[in-house]
């Protein structure tokens, strides 16, 4: 299908505020421009240059003895970009550095993956230290200025996951981060926005779900920038390849960066999130979710029945971690069980709770209600308990499965996709509770630093992308103890509907609450399909429901106040239930339209306001959700809102169903008076 610069639509054919929730949702691509004259003018021609390294000691490129030509036969131009892949090799003919950049047509934007390559059958490379795969200098008007570097902390189960965070960075003076466990958006999310002044700068996106280290230095008159893994010192051997990571850079010119956020939430709609065989956006989920192995399958089935006897919307049925392992009793109702982690890396289904063997009868019963079947994985981890151990063991490294060794992949490959054929999995969740970086580090030789992460890495892309050639409409979801595999080779790949892990569990004050908008507002630029688990959120407490809902939302039900599975659930609850998840699935469709920041990003205080709209051109409609926190002071605040025709007339809804017409000119202003501790939900759509 034709994927020329687009907006990504809805095919909505229902009234706006009639039987809306009764429709599937399709997602198409429909050809419309995006971005303002000015944005598409903007020139960026970042892949001519090239990355940098020491060679034997030596910088690659000091003496200029290093061949570079354009990889013949390699030049591609398609409605979205155009490419070409470039070569540099060094003088020894060995060491080759491959660059294959894409300049896109349509958005100030720049890509280039670095592979390398020892081009000698026969003999090792020299040691290659200090790669980077990005190294350029960005020009600074005021040199007297400082540069400022705004970024996101990542995701480590606390109430400041995905808060911001800003460093100055003076003339002369340097700003160094890196995250070094192993797990890309552990410390920081690395999605990096350098400011050169208050209308101009870059967004340095790092393609890499390993470790990382980037390097902005202001000289007075430029900035210059370097990227790369946290250490390389290797050599190659004899024909070997590795992959090094990508670089995304996105340019912001004349735009406040409220504007390109905006932007940036278009490019990676367009370009970067999850497709299908058709070559459709794989929409976000709202799903119920059960623990897998100390739940029987009456307990599987009970949950199932509450959702369709009450009409809940959810579209999909999350099978939790537990359901796997030798026979084994778990606690009742523990959720996923004590015992999950012990047997992480056995896949045989535990016959204990699943007598059949397998998971067919609540895998069967799901597709019949017409719903999707997600099921949760590991598998980059393996304990003792594994049986595959006991004829390889040199399948793993620690608690680590070895994706760097061909055999090794192969029978996790084999493993997974053969569960997923038999029962016919839609969602295939990933996650991923340990930090590889250390095992990492000890398996690499002196002259091989790096080495064991490189494959590690690009043997879970082939993974994941060898499942989506045999599944090619399957969705896969993303998760590492909550959010911290967030990059854009993963968004490319999976949604992420485990954003933190602070959300499990009932949390003092409005913490979990907080985290969930800052979430939101802050990171969904970036991550246009994320969500959280519901747990944490009270019957009743509508702040808090709409807090946590994003683009898409999971609940566990076994987790409010002992749920369905231990309790009847009352009317008045099914009703809140309903109220609250029909009104995330009305929203929904507005997630794949404009982004727009209403407030700047914010941080765990409960001091601020916290606001952002959703708008769909093409439908002239959207919504704006606005909270006043508990302890801000303002009583009222106006939001200028994006995509309003300031002439035109409009028709709003509210959280509360209460309906009227505003004028243009009063949306695009609109002001809005709460009381500490609330909300505005308001639907809209030109009349």
């Amino acid at each position: 299908m034709d994927r020329s610069p687009s907006v990504i639509r809805v095919i909505w054919a229902t009234p706006f505020f009639t039987d809306w929730r009764r429709l599937p949702l399709l997602f198409v691509l429909l050809a419309a421009p995006v971005l303002p004259a000015a944005a598409q003018a903007q020139p960026l021609r970042l892949n001519r240059c090239w990355p940098a390294f020491d060679y034997d000691g030596k910088p690659a490129q000091a003496d200029g003895s290093c061949l570079k030509t354009v990889l013949k036969g390699s030049e591609r131009d398609t409605a979205e970009y155009t490419a070409e892949s470039r070569t540099m090799t060094c003088a020894d003919n060995k060491m080759q550095v491959r660059l294959d950049g894409k300049h896109y047509k349509n958005f100030p934007a720049e890509e280039y993956a670095v592979v390398l390559t020892n081009l000698s059958k026969t003999e090792p490379t020299g040691i290659i230290g200090d790669f980077r795969s990005l190294k350029l200098s960005v020009d600074k008007p005021d040199s007297a200025s400082a540069a400022t570097l705004n970024v996101l902390r990542g995701s480590t189960c606390k109430a400041t996951d995905f808060v911001p965070e800003t460093f100055p960075i003076e003339a002369g003076k340097e700003q160094v981060l890196r995250t070094t466990c192993g797990r890309s958006s552990n410390d920081y999310v690395p999605f990096l926005e350098l400011d050169i002044d208050d209308q101009n700068g870059y967004l340095f996106a790092i393609g890499w779900t390993g470790t990382w280290r980037a390097r902005f230095a202001n000289t007075g008159k430029a900035v210059d920038v370097e990227i790369g893994v946290e250490k390389t010192h290797f050599r190659l051997m004899p024909g070997e390849t590795i992959r090094q990571p990508s670089v995304l850079v996105l340019a912001r010119k004349n735009q406040t960066r409220r504007q390109f956020k905006t932007l940036v939430h278009r490019f990676m709609l367009e370009n970067k999130v999850p497709r299908d065989s058709q070559g459709r956006v794989i929409p976000p989920i709202l799903a119920v979710a059960s623990g897998g192995g100390n739940k029987t399958p009456q307990m599987m089935a009970d949950i199932l029945q509450y959702c369709i006897d009450s009409r809940l919307p959810f579209d999909t049925y999350w099978v939790d971690a537990g359901w796997y392992g030798a026979p084994h009793e778990d606690e009742l109702y523990s959720n996923c069980g004590p015992n999950w982690w012990k047997y992480v890396g056995d896949w045989r289904v535990n016959t204990t709770t699943h007598p059949t063997g397998d998971l067919l009868p609540i895998a069967t019963a799901v597709h019949k209600a017409g719903l999707k079947f997600l099921l949760w994985f590991e598998p980059e981890r393996i304990t003792d308990s594994a049986p595959i151990l006991k004829t390889h063991p040199e399948y793993r490294h620690g608690q680590l499965v070895d994706y760097g060794n061909p055999q090794a992949l192969r029978w996790i490959q084999d493993t997974v996709y053969g569960i997923i054929a038999k029962h016919k999995i839609d969602v295939y969740r990933q996650d991923f509770n340990m930090d590889p970086g250390p095992v990492w580090r000890a398996i690499d030789a002196d002259d091989r630093t790096g080495i064991a992460e490189a494959k590690h890495i690009a043997g879970m892309y082939k993974f994941l992308d060898d499942m989506r050639a045999r599944f090619p409409d399957i969705l896969q979801e993303n998760c590492s103890s909550g959010g911290r595999r967030i990059d854009v080779e993963m968004i490319s790949r999976a949604h992420t509907y485990c954003r933190s892990d602070y959300y499990i569990g009932r949390k003092p004050g409005d913490t979990a609450f907080i985290l969930g908008q800052n979430a939101t507002l802050n990171l969904i630029p970036y991550l246009p399909f994320q969500g959280c688990e519901f747990n944490c959120v009270p019957v009743g407490d509508d702040y808090a429901a709409l807090s946590i809902i994003s683009s898409g939302t999971v609940i566990t039900p076994s987790d409010f106040d002992g749920g369905i599975i231990r309790r009847r659930i009352t009317d008045s609850e099914t009703a809140w239930f309903k109220k609250v998840f029909d009104t995330a699935i009305r929203m929904r469709p507005f997630y794949m339209g404009e982004f727009h920041q209403l407030t700047d990003e914010t941080a765990a205080g409960d001091d601020v306001w916290c606001a952002w709209q959703c708008h769909r051109p093409d439908l002239a409609a959207g919504f704006a959700i606005i909270f006043r926190r508990g302890a801000a002071a303002e009583e009222s605040r106006t939001f200028k809102l994006g995509g309003i025709e300031s002439g035109g007339e409009y028709q709003a809804e509210f959280y509360s169903g209460k309906q009227k017409t505003v004028q243009g000119a009063e949306l695009e202003n609109w002001t809005v008076r709460l009381a500490p501790r609330s909300f505005q939900l308001v639907f809209y759509r030109k009349r």
